[in-house]
């Protein structure tokens, strides 16, 4: 059972500025879904292939931190990776009990490749805005992402419902 939970007195444009969001989000999805698609790769792998390209030979610690994931999680990503050859591991030889990933010439040219289809479908996308508000457009989208940054590691809680529908369960496809 829900719990319906009394609004409180709010800007109306909260309500405008979380639907806006939903759009921003189903776009970016599908945005990823199909540049991921295309490259071979799962949107996990390709945000690691790209962290390892930015930052060289670094730990699966950090990367993890930078990601902000479980280093199991991680952990499990890379190894995938190296399975399908574009990364490279082995133990840090000033620390045995550190993981040392690096790109392999398979890996930086998947890199490549991904950061090629992105920038230029990217660079397309900013043309539909107006020049004049390219830059502010960009700002307000570091704006955005810092600010939720800040709220998630604030322990904010946006929904606070008694029941947690799964994700079949509000697509409508979960088998009965």
């Amino acid at each position: 059972m829900n719990t319906i939970v009394e609004s409180q007195t709010v800007d109306p444009r909260v309500r405008d500025f979380r639907r806006r969001l939903r759009q921003l989000e189903r776009e970016v999805e599908l945005s990823f879904l199909s540049q991921t698609e295309c490259c071979g790769v799962t949107l996990a792998q390709c945000h690691l292939l790209l962290e390892v390209e930015e930052r060289g030979e670094t730990s699966i610690g950090e990367l993890a931190g930078i990601l902000e994931l479980d280093p199991s999680t991680l952990s499990r990503t890379v190894d995938g990776l190296v399975r399908a050859g574009m990364l490279e591991r082995e133990p840090d030889p000033d620390n045995r009990r550190r993981q040392l990933v690096r790109l392999n010439p398979a890996g930086r040219d998947k890199a490549e490749n991904i950061n090629a289809l992105c920038d230029s479908s990217y660079a397309r996308m900013l043309t539909l805005i107006p020049a004049g508000k390219r830059e502010s457009v960009i700002e307000a989208v570091t704006l955005v992402a810092e600010a939720m940054k800040r709220w998630r590691n604030e322990a904010a809680e946006p929904c606070s419902c008694e029941k947690t529908i799964s994700r079949e369960e509000a697509d409508g496809s979960e088998t009965r």
